[in-house]
């Protein structure tokens, strides 16, 4: 029976990819995020699957590619959906052996892009936090607050010293609503997590 459970649990975790060589890749990220969502059997008609198209690839491919300087020893991808329009937004965080690098690109029309450096001990504290996460289970659809998108709704990606990992997002991870209506509600840990960060908080 312990047997039986333990099948049954591990074909029920949410999976996580651990990505490619990243001589292949950039970093060893699925830029296209498509090999997370199949192995998280993330259905054609979801929402996030629309949200990024047939022929999505992120656009700071070409920010990471071609990375010039010192070299990356730790990284940080987050994507995700605006929350009013759905516009991409994307964060990249970066760490060399001296700076740390922000890098942020909004699909706006006109498109906004930031590039700031962080405080290296902050970005250390902030890796350290979101690094350990493991994916979490989107909630039911009879529970998601009104408007708020159903399933998955963004990726992040991390990378330190040749390995890296792919997950996706719930809309837990960015808040938490104790009602329907949300007017109850907290932040998620990726809502908190960025408070590390000076340039987040409020």
């Amino acid at each position: 029976m312990k047997q039986i459970l333990l099948l049954a649990l591990l074909f029920s975790v949410p999976k996580i990819i651990y990505a490619q060589n990243s001589a292949t890749l950039p970093l060893g990220w699925d830029l296209t995020y498509k090999s997370v969502l199949n192995a998280n059997h993330v259905g054609p008609d979801n929402w996030v699957w629309k949200w990024l198209g047939p022929d999505y690839e992120s656009p700071i491919k070409k920010f990471i590619a071609p990375w010039k300087g010192e070299a990356i020893e730790s990284a940080i991808l987050i994507e995700y959906p605006a929350p009013h329009a759905a516009e991409h937004i994307t964060m990249l965080f970066v760490r060399t052996k001296v700076q740390a690098h922000y890098i942020e690109l909004v699909a706006d029309d006109p498109p906004h892009r930031t590039r700031e450096t962080l405080k290296t001990e902050q970005y250390d504290k902030f890796f350290g936090v979101v690094s350990a996460w493991q994916q979490a289970t989107p909630l039911k659809p009879e529970d998601v607050p009104n408007d708020a998108i159903p399933g998955y709704s963004g990726f992040v990606s991390f990378y330190a010293r040749g390995k890296s990992r792919q997950m996706l997002l719930t809309s837990e991870d960015f808040v938490i609503c104790h009602n329907k209506k949300c007017d109850n509600y907290e932040p998620g840990r990726l809502a908190f997590a960025l408070t590390i960060l000076s340039r987040f908080k409020v």
